[in-house]
């Protein structure tokens, strides 16, 4: 061998020897201690709820480009609507907007919302809609610098895709970015992954990394989406550095009572658990899998929110303080429902078929029990405070000196939930149910989409009748869907 070529060859062995030993994941740092009146928090992004004031919270379901803009079609409905306060004055819904809970595809819109409000209706389609963000992703996968990195152990394909949505999607942004904004300005954001070793939901807000010692305000609000849309299989893991070593301060105060009483619910026995595990000295890392694993719908932290005082941003205690006048949650379901003939033959389903309903199946039945509960929540609290009222007006009717028995329930609750099984249209129904789950969708399909989203909440009954007890003289106006649009999509 020439001696050009040698050193040619050797000169390549370091190269890529350098770019191994480079490549690993960026690492969530550190903190020394807690302090509960910094960091990303609800208590500190946002002000003091107001009794006469609608207090909005979103959930947003996991689902690719199809949730993204099912979610952008809701939110531009959103900012049409407009109601008149007690006072007279026009207010708008969307300004009423405290919390955004979301999952895998619906991360990349509530979290592009959370950043850049201002610019989030003119912006985002483009920005994320509208782009082919899965072919762009294949094609940093078949570049060959990548393919020295991701010889790395600590550097992953789902490392590759934080950095393509820190560039390309979220400008560069950290979670310090979104307390630098002036507070009470943008929604607090909750983005949902899954810790896959404790099989239990993770959320990227301060007080969830406190459990580990460290600090989210450092942390990217890309690496925060990838680890919400890390499907299985698709992505490895995402690793978190756990700093347990040297403890930052104690635990939350309801854990030990959720630990040590025999009368706790399971499930509050199993949140606590999960949430002490991170303390284990013999854990110094989770690692992170898509939200929809644990929770498609981003509604299990908004459940506990509203019925638990565990939550750090639980809606129950500001209820208690009589500083909730009105609460409406509303779900945006991008779920699919596929339509097929496997029972019309005595050949069993092929193994992407059977993949595909052994990682979708579960997470159909978490969202459907999430919708159900919230729901059930909802119309109990409705009906006691139903009770309160019919007992009080018996006990004015035939004792009428006797003091009436003061309702524990000030709050007016609205759940709704905006799915494709509710379209009335069977043509369109069908054809939205069997979308693929991809990061890439044809741009009259995405412009479907949002439209589809508007009109389900334009003719969402119960959004309609928790508007129109807000202000009587609120009325749905009309979203109608060019069939020339329909046609296009649904051939």
């Amino acid at each position: 061998m020439r001696a050009i070529d040698r050193l040619s060859v050797l000169f390549s062995a370091v190269a890529l020897m350098a770019l191994m030993g480079c490549a690993h994941y960026n690492e969530n740092q550190p903190i020394d201690s807690i302090d509960l009146n910094s960091g990303y928090r609800y208590s500190v992004v946002r002000n003091q709820p107001a009794e006469d004031k609608p207090f909005v919270l979103l959930a947003f379901s996991g689902g690719g480009t199809r949730a993204a803009a099912l979610a952008f079609g809701l939110m531009e409905e959103l900012r049409t609507v407009e109601y008149s306060a007690k006072d007279g004055a026009k207010h708008r819904l969307l300004d009423d907007l405290e919390i955004i809970s979301s999952v895998s595809g619906g991360s990349f819109t509530a979290s592009y919302y959370a950043l850049f409000p201002d610019r989030f209706f003119s912006d985002f389609p483009d920005r994320f809609l509208y782009r082919n963000i899965q072919g762009e992703l294949v094609a940093k996968l078949f570049n060959p610098y990548n393919w020295f990195r991701l010889l790395s152990p600590e550097f992953s394909r789902i490392d590759m895709a934080d950095e393509f949505y820190h560039e390309t999607v979220f400008e560069g942004r950290t979670f310090a970015d979104l307390l630098r904004q002036p507070r009470g300005s943008a929604p607090f954001l909750v983005l949902n992954a899954t810790d896959i070793s404790i099989t239990h939901r993770f959320e990227f807000t301060q007080d969830q990394f406190d459990l580990l010692c460290s600090d989210l305000s450092k942390v990217s609000v890309s690496r925060a989406v990838a680890a919400s849309s890390n499907f299985p299989v698709a992505f490895a893991p995402m690793t978190m550095n756990i700093y347990n070593k040297k403890p930052c301060g104690p635990l939350p105060g309801w854990l030990d009572p959720a630990l040590s009483d025999a009368r706790n619910p399971d499930r509050r026995y199993f949140d606590a658990r999960s949430a002490a595990s991170y303390r284990d000295p013999n854990r110094s890392y989770a690692h992170l899998l898509d939200g929809g694993l644990s929770d498609n719908l981003g509604l299990r932290g908004p459940y506990q929110a509203v019925t638990t005082t565990d939550s750090a941003w639980s809606i129950l205690t500001q209820a208690n303080l009589s500083q909730l006048g009105r609460l409406i949650v509303i779900a945006a379901n991008a779920k699919t429902t596929k339509h097929n003939e496997w029972d019309r033959t005595s050949s069993p389903p092929g193994i992407s078929a059977v993949l595909g309903v052994t990682m979708g199946g579960p997470m159909d039945d978490v969202s459907l029990d999430s919708v159900q509960m919230t729901g059930d929540h909802f119309r109990q609290m409705k009906q006691l405070s139903r009770t309160v009222d019919s007992c009080n007006k018996v006990l004015a009717r035939n004792c009428p000196s006797a003091k009436p028995v003061d309702n524990p329930i000030v709050t007016d609750f609205t759940f709704a939930e905006l799915s494709f099984d509710r379209i009335q249209d069977d043509r369109l129904r069908h054809c939205m149910q069997e979308l693929p789950t991809s990061f890439s969708l044809p741009r009259k399909t995405v412009d479907l989409l949002r439209m589809v989203g508007r009109q389900l909440l334009m003719t969402s009954g119960p959004f309609i009748k928790g508007m129109q007890s807000l202000d009587p003289n609120w009325k749905p106006h009309e979203v109608v869907i060019d069939q020339h649009l329909i046609n296009a999509v649904c051939m």
